[in-house]
């Protein structure tokens, strides 16, 4: 009898062995699949921030080529008015080119600043 019984808990024992391998089997796989979605999903993210930095480059490209044609621009205006000897001509000459250097003189300014990455 008294094997019976040390049999019978031993059957129950191997019955929570198994229930508890079953259990933490599937939580196991629970956990790949949500670590898979997630790699899924770091390499979206990746792609997107690679897009939006050659976005961004282009941009800059972009904004970079305006302020040099800005600057080319603002030398040709001063070469011009360089050009004009009237005393009217020099005030205003003077009146407007301390209005388009602060205008235009971003580039100086945003060269300094360390770029976003």
């Amino acid at each position: 009898m008294e094997h019976n019984k040390d049999l019978a808990r031993l059957e129950q024992f191997v019955e929570k062995l198994i229930d508890s391998h079953n259990q933490l089997k599937n939580e196991n796989d629970e956990i790949n699949t949500l670590l898979q979605a997630k790699h899924e999903e770091i390499a979206e993210l990746q792609e997107m921030i690679k897009n939006l930095q050659e976005d961004r480059s282009v941009m800059h490209n972009r904004v970079t080529g305006l302020i040099d044609r800005i600057d080319d621009w603002e030398k040709t205006f001063e070469q011009e008015d360089s050009g004009q000897n009237s005393s009217s001509g020099a005030g205003k000459k003077q009146r407007l080119s301390k209005k388009s250097s602060s205008l235009f003189n971003v580039k100086s300014e945003q060269s300094s600043k360390p770029a976003l990455r």
